[in-house]
């Protein structure tokens, strides 16, 4: 199945949200910059939700006042202090650095001292988020990661795991039928699809489950009327094995 890495990336560095004293909750790709504020005067405490710092690669250069790491190895958080005070003309200070988590993802760390208490700054990747949450849905039966789906599709929600996407909205003849694709949620082990149906035909149309039926197809549910008139229109649900689309 196609990863959903590029997506993600697409998303590049996100700050999710910044107290100005107490926490920071920074949302970040493999790769990324991690911006936020170091105390100039407390202890800076950073943690991986999920994941845990394994080495640290200390950036060359700079103007700010040095700074010191001390690397936790039970949890593998980093606690920083600016190491002196700065001179004169010299900026506020910060800490600049690289850092190499146990899951193999690599950041560049930039935190601009700020006079503020000690403070505590939370990374997360949401591509471990995925990865996780594709294993735990690896072990769902797929019975019920259908049901899950079917929900999801029919409610137009997101759903955990799933890319949902909004293709361009061009009709296209099926048999006596038009459809036009409306949603698909790509999935590690499933892909839905909304589709709209429109009878272009004089006479009427009844839709049953079984004309969407074909290899891979392991779900098919009729949202709206079943008996189409003349330009008259409904949506169907379908579900099928195979990877995104």
């Amino acid at each position: 199945m196609k990863p959903l890495s590029s997506f993600l990336i697409a998303v590049s560095t996100v700050v999710i949200a910044q107290t100005a004293q107490a926490e920071q909750l920074i949302e970040v790709t493999d790769g990324g910059v991690i911006t936020g504020t170091v105390s100039a005067g407390g202890v800076t405490r950073v943690s991986f939700i999920g994941d845990q710092a394994a080495s640290v690669q200390l950036a060359q250069g700079g103007n700010g006042p040095g700074f010191s790491i001390a690397h936790e190895p039970t949890t593998g958080d980093l606690y920083l202090t600016l190491a002196r005070d700065p001179r004169r003309g010299e900026a506020q200070g910060a800490a600049s650095f690289f850092v190499t988590t146990s899951q193999g993802f690599t950041y560049q760390v930039e935190l601009a001292a700020r006079e503020i208490p000690s403070t505590q700054i939370q990374i997360r990747n949401p591509e471990l988020h995925l990865k996780t949450t594709q294993m735990e849905m690896a072990q769902t039966p797929v019975i019920d990661q259908v049901v899950n789906l079917n929900r999801a599709m029919w409610n137009g929600a997101l759903m955990e795991g799933y890319q949902l996407k909004r293709p361009l909205r061009r009709e296209r003849a099926a048999g006596a039928l038009r459809l036009t694709p409306v949603a698909v949620y790509d999935g590690p082990e499933l892909t839905g699809r909304v589709l709209e149906i429109r009878n272009p035909s004089p006479g009427s149309i009844e839709l049953s489950e079984d004309v969407f039926m074909a290899p891979g197809v392991v779900s098919v549910v009729i949202k709206g009327p079943r008996s189409l008139g003349a330009d008259d229109r409904s949506s169907v649900l379908i579900i099928d094995q195979g990877g995104p689309s």
